[in-house]
């Protein structure tokens, strides 16, 4: 059997493949394994580089690896702090606030559930008024904070059958830990698939470093990378799947590490901090993460691309800070990372939405291909997209397809 990315899908789909008695090969075109599940030594910290939250923590499987190999978990705070201009809201607000955040919740859910044509922001209608005040902030935390696209770009149906009722954090980094599951598994790095011939038996999968036959395909790589055709399938994938590649749209989402000891959140660990001001031209910040003096702030949405690079993105989140709190304030602030995931060739993207109308994508990439090729990814999750958890159980999910495929063959 063959696997085409070995990220977070595809070592679950590796290692399940392998204990059912299966021959696998991972084929990966990064030199690493892992996908955007990245763990770096930053200033003397372990620091994500790209998921770092365990979101949906009772039903990511990754949670339950992670005891397994001994490694601490602790809780994510759920209720995020809310700064209005450079002062941290009162008792009052911050209640109207968390009660508008959960009336908002409750309102896509509710349209969610009446059908898949309408966005996400038509829940903003429904807003209390002891909530208006507090909307913008409320509908960049939803949109591009959560989603990495706007309110209104997201289907109600999507974001409504997203799981998200626990997050985790793991110490020593998420990415970190998808990488320990690879161990020892058989992995072709920095080897990049270019065409997928399955007009005969056996599929056939053509790369930069030579061509190997399988038995059957498992897919993992990103769906924006497919839809684009990076890899080349003869005879074409059928039409539903390319009309569900196409459905999906890539979520734009981008983490600036920033060292800010002094800085006037100091006091705050692991906590989410929104701010008031532009629905889009904002950003959210997870404080002194790991109880450590390093921050994610993180931007989202059509706002990361309007920016256009790294850097441009950098430069935003110390004006913006320096705006709200004062150059003095900003004095001892240093940025020391910016993601690229937008601009990653491997990645095109942070993770997949479903626009309105698109959610049921999602299951009609899950629909084996020919007898032979399985999607997989959190792009074929309709409950954990977006998320590690989704990708690692959707692995799985592939891979017991695969396997269901043979059965009562014997296993190569």
């Amino acid at each position: 059997m063959a696997i085409l990315g070995a990220g977070a899908a595809g070592i679950a789909a590796a290692r399940r493949l392998l204990a059912d008695g299966f021959s696998v090969v991972l084929i990966e075109a990064r030199d690493r394994v892992g996908g955007r599940a990245l763990t770096a030594r930053i200033a003397g910290q372990a620091v994500d580089l790209g998921a770092h939250w365990l979101h949906a923590a009772d039903d990511n499987g990754l949670v339950g690896e992670a005891r397994r190999l001994g490694l601490p978990l602790f809780d994510a705070p759920q209720e995020p702090r809310l700064i209005l201009g450079a002062r941290e809201a009162d008792a009052i607000e911050t209640r109207r606030f968390h009660e508008g955040w959960a009336d908002l919740d409750a309102a896509i859910s509710e349209i969610g559930a009446g059908g898949d044509l309408a966005p996400a922001s038509a829940a903003l209608a429904r807003l209390a008024p002891r909530a208006q005040p507090y909307r913008d902030a409320l509908a960049f935390a939803h949109g591009p904070f959560a989603c990495g696209v706007a309110l209104e770009a997201i289907g109600a149906a999507d974001f409504a059958a997203a799981k998200d009722d626990l997050d985790l954090f793991v110490a020593g980094g998420y990415g970190a830990l998808v990488a320990r599951l690879a161990d020892g598994l058989p992995v072709a790095l920095a080897t990049r698939a270019t065409r997928v011939d399955w007009s005969g038996r056996e599929v056939r999968v053509e790369t930069d470093r030579g061509t190997l036959g399988a038995r059957a395909l498992v897919v993992t790589v990103p769906v924006p990378v497919l839809a684009r055709g990076d890899i080349v399938f003869d005879p074409p994938l059928p039409a539903a799947t390319r009309d569900a590649l196409g459905a999906l749209r890539p979520a734009s989402y981008e983490h600036v590490v920033l060292a800010w000891p002094g800085g006037p959140l100091r006091e705050a660990a692991n906590t989410t901090v929104v701010f008031d001001g532009d629905a889009d031209a904002n950003l959210g910040l997870l404080a002194n993460f790991d109880g450590g003096v390093l921050h994610y702030a993180d931007l989202g949405g059509a706002l990361v691309g309007r920016l256009g690079s790294p850097e441009a993105r950098a430069g935003f989140v110390r004006e913006s800070l320096a705006a709200r709190f004062g150059r003095e304030a900003v004095a001892g602030l240093r940025v020391l990372h910016a993601s690229r995931w937008g601009e990653d060739r491997f990645s095109a993207g942070a993770w997949t939405t479903a626009p309105p109308g698109a959610h049921g994508a999602r299951a009609a990439l899950r629909e084996p291909v020919g007898g032979r090729i399985v999607l997989a990814g959190e792009a074929t999750s309709s409950t954990l997209w977006g998320t590690i958890g989704g990708a690692w159980a959707e692995g799985e999910r592939a891979a017991q397809d695969v396997a269901g495929l043979f059965a009562g063959v014997a296993a190569s």
